[in-house]
């Protein structure tokens, strides 16, 4: 097993039981003691765990299992949320066909698409975004129907996800409650996850929304590598050794 796989499957058994001892890794990854014991130290300093006596514990500073409604999320880091929108409407084109998930920072680009002209066919599994989008007269707006997940207003489950498989697209523009260039995508709702993965699958181009915030969480559910993605749009509080590792996987990264 490679470093990177190890340290992966660590953390992976650190979210299922948030604490865990070396002899348990030891055992569970056939590893000697000092391999995991390196890795722990590598991880600790990436800010992923904390070292204890004999193990480690999940860092509950940067793991997300509980999410915030989605009116209390509109408020946070708003300006870097406005900045990002600004950026990624940039990329759009008459003629286009995007994908816009459910999310507040999706919500600041429904907003700009809304106030503009440009001729597009907008998809979106959100129940907030389609009183500010047909506000363009040149835009022709497709619903995703099926369960409300009321925490995030977003269309999630099996109708919503065949609808879109029967649908191809030129640009998704995706917002993540956790994202990192080793574990990918993330959020803390499985049927988020399978809705966004979907659109990922469904778009030419995908880009990934996310302030700073966003590079300092994991949650639960994986959506997809950082492989899948072609630019992620954040802001300017990122640190460039993060970046350099995006740009290891040939994804794109914008600061604004």
């Amino acid at each position: 097993m490679l470093p990177g796989e190890r340290r992966n499957r660590i953390l992976e058994l650190l979210i299922i039981n948030r604490a865990i001892t070396v002899k348990e890794l030891c055992d569970s990854l056939e590893t000697s003691e000092a391999t995991i014991r390196r890795d722990l130290t590598i991880m600790e300093e990436e800010g992923k765990l904390e070292r204890t006596h004999g193990g480690a514990v999940l860092n509950t500073d940067v793991f997300l299992d509980n999410e915030e409604i989605y009116r209390k999320k509109e408020q946070m880091h708003s300006s870097e949320k406005a900045a990002i929108a600004a950026k990624a409407f940039e990329f759009i084109e008459d003629n286009d066909s995007i994908i816009l998930d459910s999310g507040t920072t999706t919500l600041e680009l429904a907003k700009l698409i809304g106030k503009s002209n440009v001729k597009i066919t907008v998809i979106t599994n959100s129940t907030t975004f389609s009183s500010l989008l047909v506000n363009n007269p040149n835009l022709e707006l497709i619903l995703l129907g099926g369960k409300v997940r009321l925490k995030t207003l977003a269309v999630v489950g099996n109708t919503a996800n065949e609808m879109l498989k029967r649908l191809r697209v030129n640009k998704a523009f995706m917002a993540v409650n956790g994202i990192s260039a080793e574990e990918g995508l993330m959020t803390p709702d499985l049927e988020e996850a399978e809705i966004k993965r979907t659109m990922i699958n469904s778009a030419m181009e995908r880009f990934v929304m996310a302030d700073y915030s966003k590079f300092k969480r994991l949650a639960m559910c994986k959506i997809v590598p950082v492989t899948m993605i072609d630019y992620v749009i954040t802001d300017t509080r990122v640190e460039q050794g993060v970046i350099e590792k995006f740009e290891q996987n040939d994804v794109k990264v914008i600061r604004v």
